[in-house]
Order: C-alpha cells, then sequence, then structure tokens
C-alpha cells in the first residue's frame, strides 16, 4: 500500500531512539499518521516543524497498520510562523484542533485549503486583528467540517432572520430576541461579529474574543466532553 500527496505537519514526537511520529493533514487523504525514520537525526529534524508544508510518500504492507513516511519539502518556513506571541498561538492551535479533530484517513479537501490559507495568513498578515479575525473563520468552518456547523441564518423558533440575538446552547441554532428574552439566562448570547460583518477599522481583539469563546463551548460540547 502506497500514495503521494501533499501534506501540512501538524503534529511530532519522538518515536523509539531514532525515529518520529509524525501526523499530516494532506490534501486527498485526510489526516494521516507514520513514522519518519531517522526523524531526529541533523539531517531531517529541521525540516520537521509543525506549520511546513510536504510532499509525503506513506507506505505500509497493509492500509489499516502504521506506516512509514519519506518526505520532500515545499515550504519551510522557518521562524516566520513563530515570530510573535500571537502566531506561535494560532498556529499551535490550528494544529491541535486538526489533530484532536479530524477523524484518521478521511479525505477533506475543502479543510486542507482552508488551513493553508490560514498557515499563509500566519506568514504575511501584520495586522493582528485581521489575523484573529481570519483564525475566527478557519475555527467557524472546522467546526462545520467535522459535522457540528452554528446554524445562524435564522431564528429557529420563528424563521425570521432579523433581530437575531442569541444561540442555542443545545442545538447551536439562531434565535431572534422576542423568541428568546424569556428564556435569556439559558441561551449563549449571539457575537456581535457575527451579527454584521465588520469592516477592518470595527475589529477589535474583544469582539473576536467573544466569538472565539463561543465556538470554544462548541467544542469542548462536541469534542472535548
Amino acid at each position: 500500500m502506497q500514495w503521494t500527496d501533499k501534506g501540512i505537519l501538524v503534529a511530532i514526537s519522538k518515536f523509539g531512539e531514532t525515529d518520529q511520529l509524525a501526523t499530516f493533514i494532506t490534501e486527498f487523504h485526510g489526516l494521516s499518521r507514520g513514522l519518519i525514520k531517522g526523524g531526529i537525526s541533523k539531517k531531517q529534524k529541521p525540516y520537521l516543524q509543525i506549520g511546513n508544508i510536504f510532499q509525503i510518500t506513506w507506505k505500509s504492507r497493509l492500509e489499516e497498520q502504521l506506516g512509514f513516511f519519506s518526505f520532500d519539502p515545499i515550504k519551510i518556513y522557518g521562524t516566520t510562523l513563530y515570530e510573535t506571541e500571537m502566531k506561535l498561538t494560532i498556529l499551535s492551535c490550528c494544529c491541535n484542533l486538526l489533530y484532536d479533530c479530524m477523524a484518521e484517513n478521511h479525505p477533506n479537501k475543502k479543510l486542507f485549503d482552508n488551513t493553508m490559507f490560514m498557515i499563509h495568513n500566519i506568514e504575511t498578515e501584520p495586522n493582528k486583528n485581521i489575523l484573529l479575525y481570519n483564525y475566527m473563520l478557519w475555527e467557524k468552518n472546522l467546526l462545520s467540517e467535522i459535522g457540528f456547523a452554528l446554524s445562524l441564518d435564522k431564528c429557529n423558533a420563528t424563521g425570521t432572520t432579523e433581530n437575531l440575538a442569541y444561540i442555542s446552547p443545545k442545538t447551536g441554532h439562531a434565535i431572534c430576541k422576542e423568541a428568546g428574552e424569556p428564556y435569556r439566562s439559558k441561551l449563549i448570547p449571539m457575537p456581535e461579529i457575527w451579527i454584521k460583518k465588520p469592516s477592518i477599522d470595527e475589529l477589535s481583539i474583544e469582539k473576536i474574543t467573544e466569538a472565539l469563546k463561543v465556538l470554544s463551548y462548541f467544542f469542548d460540547k462536541h469534542i472535548y466532553s
């Protein structure tokens, strides 16, 4: 059994005395794990940093067995992805969520493309508000791609698209102000940033963090609980 694909390294750890256990999100083979022989050597280890992009070949006698990777670097970022605390945090969050949430060997090209775009943002975006906003959208898309999409376009109780003010913690559906007011203590306030798409000047860390806290609730509910 053998295949070749493009992959983003999302996790790496020592395995035995000389090898490393690597996890990639790939373009056409989903999340894939395997051993890199001699991965801690001076020749290979400098390349094996999360976020770097490779052409990888996976080999195994049987598909269900832990296979072996060989790789050729496509894009090595060096310290570009780690030059600020925010960049490092966002990169780590992306990789950890992919590792925790994705089913192994289930292709998801949209999620791969979104992650490629996100890593490009980490490398090139100088505006920390825009960078964090794009990361929030990436998280929201990830929740959708793993089967727990939030439904925020209309009120689940009345069908209206006006005055959406709350989110149901049970279903992830939007609730309008009129229908939700009697139960407001049991509902999640709709983040302002999801009610009206902000301009660049209106972006703030506080508004984005409000949305990230809601996403964190649903990741905890569906994945980490």
